[in-house]
């Protein structure tokens, strides 16, 4: 075998994993109906909480002048003040549309979690959202950015697949369809993401000494539910600097962790861990459930399933009683015995 052979060999071996990982069929599509509703009852229940607030937030007597927030919004970007100015040309009065915006957000909710034409309603809803989050943008975080990603995936997978209301009113049967690849591109974004994270923490010292987690759970909005006296960190700062390496840990071998089978379980579990973590001491707890509903989703449906075939050696000798025990059963059958 020349060289040639050999190098081609190897191309088509790399080829065929590559092909394999991004396009294979692997028929699991549970992830699809956990992914819908549980990031449907989180938008939901994070807009609920803004409820009280919303006229604050985003009508034209907002804390937060809307002319100063739309300095930094582009023209040709829809906010809500925008729709808002839109419909007052009309003579429909601004607690009208603020109205409208509310129950629609509410619905587009409700039949992203019950599967009714969710792909449509994820992007009515992306839209919505995106208008609520560009024109409040002083309020925003990073739980409104991955809300945001969350409907974007939400419209390239077909989430109402299985389990869905759609499928029920219509008599419709899931169709067998590759998933594979967008699911893939799921994992490798939450992979990335992970891994940048903590590059950049190990980047700088903040994170060596533990000088940052000592200020993040010092924040005013931080330990407010369950009111710890970290006091006496001040005194042990061991366990800062072992807290602040451990989340760079987590965060930057996520990607070898995850994606290796003997170690995906653990790389999950103390990453959900950590986002309980900062869910219980920072109150970050619509981000938190928004990156553990992403673990989940990605890599929890992912567990291998545990194999009830038999052996080869367990096989043959299978084989081998089911012969003999046709020449003992086959002699008897002619001679009308059984």
């Amino acid at each position: 075998m020349n060289l040639n052979t050999k190098v081609m060999k190897s191309v088509n071996l790399i080829y065929a994993k590559i092909e394999n990982f991004f396009f294979k069929k692997d028929g699991n599509t549970e992830f699809l109906s956990f992914f819908r509703v549980a990031t449907g009852l989180i938008i939901l229940l994070q807009f609920m909480a803004t409820m009280p607030d919303f006229e604050k937030l985003f009508s034209s007597n907002s804390i937060i002048p809307q002319d100063i927030m739309n300095v930094f919004t582009p023209d040709w970007l829809i906010t809500i003040p925008k729709v808002v100015s839109f419909f007052q040309s009309f003579g429909i009065p601004e607690s009208t549309t603020l109205a409208g915006v509310k129950i629609s957000f509410i619905t587009l909710c409700v039949f992203v979690i019950v599967g009714f034409y969710s792909r449509i309603s994820a992007f009515l809803l992306l839209i919505l959202q995106i208008a609520l989050l560009k024109g409040s943008s002083f309020f925003a975080y990073g739980a409104d950015f991955f809300t945001s990603m969350s409907l974007f995936y939400l419209i390239l997978f077909p989430s109402d697949h299985s389990f869905s209301l759609r499928n029920l009113l219509f008599g419709n049967t899931p169709e067998d369809i590759n998933i594979t690849p967008v699911k893939r591109l799921f994992q490798l974004h939450i992979s990335i993401a992970y891994f940048f994270s903590g590059l950049d923490k190990i980047l700088g010292f903040n994170w060596w000494n533990g000088e940052s987690i000592w200020k993040a759970i010092h924040l005013p909005y931080s330990n407010r539910d369950l009111n710890i006296d970290f006091t006496f960190l001040a005194e042990h700062s061991y366990l800062l600097i072992l807290i602040g390496w451990s989340t760079i840990i987590i965060e930057m071998f996520y990607p070898f962790f995850i994606w290796n089978r003997k170690t995906r379980k653990m790389g999950l579990w103390l990453t959900i861990s950590m986002h309980i973590g900062i869910a219980l001491v920072l109150n970050l707890y619509y981000f938190s459930a928004i990156m553990i509903i992403w673990n989940i989703t990605n890599f929890y449906f992912e567990q291998p399933v545990k194999e009830t075939a038999r052996s080869p050696k367990g096989y043959k000798k299978a084989t081998t009683g089911r012969f003999f025990l046709r020449k003992l059963i086959n002699p008897l059958k002619k001679e009308k015995l059984i």
